[in-house]
Parts: C-alpha cells; sequence; structure tokens
C-alpha cells in the first residue's frame, strides 16, 4: 500500500511540473484528486488503527470521550494543514497564517475539558 501511495505521489509530482508550465490552472484540482485516492487507500487502515483504539479505551471509563476528541483532533490538523498549504501556494500567506492559527484555536478549544480535568485533580491532592 506505501508502494502504490508513494508510486502516485511521484507521478502526482511529475504530472504537475508539466502542468505548472502548460496549464496551471489544473494544479490543485490534481492535488485533491490525490489527496482523495490518498485516503481512500489509507482508509481501509485507519479503520482498523482506530478499531484497536477504540476496543482499548472502551474499557476505561472516559475511553470514548478520548478517542472522539483524538479523532477530532486529528481532523482538524489534517484540514488545517491541507487548507493552509493551499492558501500559501496559492499566495496567500496571510491567509494561510490566519487558517493555521484558527487550527490552533480549535485544538485549544476541544482541549479545556481536559486541561479542566488536569486541574481539577492536582488541586485535590493538593488539598
Amino acid at each position: 500500500m506505501l508502494i502504490k501511495i508513494i508510486f502516485l505521489g511521484i507521478s502526482v509530482c511529475l504530472l504537475n511540473i508539466f502542468l505548472k508550465r502548460q496549464l496551471s490552472e489544473f494544479v490543485l484540482p490534481v492535488e485533491i484528486v490525490f489527496l482523495a485516492l490518498t485516503v481512500s487507500l489509507c482508509s481501509e487502515y485507519l479503520q482498523s488503527i482506530f478499531g484497536g483504539f477504540s476496543d482499548a479505551l472502551s474499557e476505561m471509563e472516559y475511553g470514548e470521550e478520548i478517542l472522539s476528541s483524538a479523532v477530532k483532533g486529528l481532523g482538524i490538523c489534517a484540514i488545517t494543514k491541507f487548507s493552509s498549504d493551499v492558501c500559501a501556494e496559492s499566495g496567500n500567506k496571510t491567509i494561510a497564517d490566519a487558517v493555521e492559527f484558527t487550527g490552533r484555536m480549535m485544538l485549544a478549544v476541544l482541549a479545556v475539558p481536559y486541561i479542566d480535568s488536569i486541574m481539577s485533580t492536582a488541586l485535590a491532592f493538593i488539598k
């Protein structure tokens, strides 16, 4: 599977070299199709990985909440990185920075319940 993704990535890079010279407006759609193909190739493996995490975490008291937050965090990271790269590649560095900042803030908001739990546990130990 890794060999397929590497071969596909190299093929897309070579195609983009040609497209940038001749038809630059097709570079971004080709990259989006590559991302979709990569995700579809990896989906089976991602399901097995998250299934194993789910089984292990379901035995814990807050396991499902932790897994849900972890998946949300990974989604935020992936979407933020892709969006930021698209903006930066199109020459909008300021917008790319704003997208990255927004992603970081969303991750911080996602972490607030865990920070609160850690703080309350620490205060309980202090008292």
